[in-house]
């Protein structure tokens, strides 16, 4: 261990160079980790708001919420703690002169549905053709009292209230009840229980007979899951992480194999000397295990400042518990890196490298 810091303080620039390789990895592992979080926020922090356990569909949805299509009178065959019927609509939201336009996304339950949001200025829904707004949608001039309407419909809707900001398919959303989000969409029944909407959320639900008519039922994980685009967005990002610890795992290991190679004579003396293959190795660890917590630290740092100073409209999130365990597989892989080096160094023959 000694050997190998002392060889780094002597070779400064040599590890130096290999550190900041080392930090670049890292820093675009830590960023790339954090835009996946920021669009799995911005892609489910409303469904994790509702802390549901289960929802269901038409069975001929292919589990997408938006293409399901069921009436309110089919929660009949549901049973649960709480069971809240859900519709949705994604299009704008605008003023009633269309002077703004702002991107949503529409969720509509019962008024009293424990889906629902928490109001944290105005009202709940108390009344027909009511609409809560996310709290980021103020900061794009919308305010509790104004008529605005959803999507290409001429009808306006008045803001009653705001909650905490929340988004669905990265877009803010909005809240309303049933009937009103009906009757912005057009549909022939705006009242009563056969009234259409989209599924239903419950907490620990289940059907209550084994003829369920055309519902189904997915955990509230496999929902997730099946959001447009949502797993392959994931996938993507992941792998692109995964090649980055192969990666780092290369370049140390390359690095070491070709130090080793280079240091043949001087590790030939040591061994004359009695130092053991354990201690070279031990030397080698050293300084991998040494360079990667550099790179792993500032790199963590710069993450960390960058986050500060983003644009509010890039999906970014900072998960500790995550960060932490990539910053271990980094790590790993500097360890690994460098015991590819084991052989060589325990194959040098004092009498052949000292030639």
């Amino acid at each position: 261990m000694y050997l190998g810091l002392k060889e780094m303080r002597h070779e400064k620039l040599r590890y130096s160079l290999l550190s900041g390789v080392l930090l670049l990895i890292a820093l675009v592992v830590f960023m790339l980790a954090g835009l996946a979080n920021g669009l799995s926020n911005g892609n489910r922090q409303a469904i994790d708001n509702w802390q549901a356990t289960d929802v269901y569909l038409n069975q001929n949805a292919n589990e997408t919420l938006s293409t399901s299509q069921l009436k309110l009178a089919d929660q009949k065959t549901i049973k649960g703690d709480k069971v809240a019927p859900l519709a949705t609509l994604s299009g704008t939201l605008r003023t009633a002169k269309n002077s703004h336009k702002t991107t949503i996304s529409a969720l509509a339950t019962s008024r009293q549905a424990f889906i629902m949001p928490k109001v944290t200025s105005g009202h709940r829904i108390n009344g027909q053709n009511q609409l809560l707004i996310s709290n980021s949608l103020k900061a794009d001039g919308y305010h509790i009292g104004q008529k605005v309407r959803l999507g290409t419909t001429k009808k306006t809707v008045k803001i009653v209230g705001t909650y905490a900001s929340s988004t669905y398919m990265i877009s803010p959303t909005v809240y309303t009840d049933v009937a009103t989000l009906n009757r912005l969409k057009d549909m022939p029944v705006t009242s009563g229980n056969q009234q259409t909407i989209n599924g239903f959320v419950t907490k620990n639900g289940a059907f209550k007979r084994a003829d369920h008519d055309s519902l189904q039922h997915l955990t509230m994980a496999t929902f997730i899951n099946k959001l447009p685009g949502y797993s392959a967005e994931q996938l993507t990002l992941n792998t692109m992480i995964y090649f980055l610890f192969a990666i780092a795992l290369a370049i140390i290991g390359i690095f070491m194999f070709v130090l080793t190679l280079q240091k043949q004579a001087l590790f030939g003396v040591l061994k004359v000397q009695g130092i053991g293959t354990k201690h070279i190795l031990a030397a080698l660890l050293t300084q991998s295990v040494a360079m990667a917590v550099i790179g792993i630290v500032i790199g963590l740092g710069i993450t960390v400042g960058l986050a500060q100073i983003m644009p509010a409209g890039l999906p970014f999130a900072i998960n500790w518990l995550q960060f932490g365990g990539y910053s271990l597989a980094l790590l790993a892989a500097a360890v690994i890196g460098a015991l590819l080096s084991w052989r060589t160094v325990a194959n040098i023959d004092p009498a052949v490298a000292i030639g």
